[in-house]
């Protein structure tokens, strides 16, 4: 009788491990999930408010602006060094009479790459409004 209560014990007890470890695995994997998907919303609207800088700068002065990876130009009003995630950007043209926006990650987000493509005629955007690629880096082995 013993003997089976031992086994008994010994089962529920590995139940209950194991239900345990997946519940804190599925928790984990849910935490880093919405964390990234956070930390891209800083980029995200750093791509925005360059987009309607770069549109507003198109309209008076008749051309974009072209920067590689910078972190602050003066005649965009927005200062990129303050982003703790995404603090580089470069904006550059694409063909035609596009733009192209990049932001570069920094700190946790290192690998990621965001961009947005307007042209001339674009309106000024919120970000829910807007499309906004992302790229992973991959990791050379």
């Amino acid at each position: 009788m013993t003997e089976n209560r031992s086994n008994d014990t010994i089962v529920i007890f590995s139940a209950a491990a194991i239900m345990t470890l997946l519940l804190v695995f599925s928790s984990l994997y849910i935490v880093r999930k919405y964390k990234k998907e956070n930390l891209l919303e800083a980029g995200k609207a750093l791509c925005v408010h360059l987009m309607n800088a770069g549109i507003t700068y198109y309209r008076e002065h008749g051309t974009y602006l072209i920067n590689d990876k910078v972190s602050f130009n003066e005649d965009y009003p927005y200062d990129a060094r303050t982003n703790s995630y995404f603090s580089i950007f470069s904006t550059y043209p694409v063909g035609g009479k596009k733009q192209a926006i990049s932001v570069f990650g920094s700190q946790e987000m290192k690998d990621y790459e965001l961009r947005v493509v307007f042209d001339e005629d674009s309106e000024i955007q919120n970000l829910k409004n807007i499309k906004i690629q992302y790229f992973k880096k991959k990791l050379r082995s």
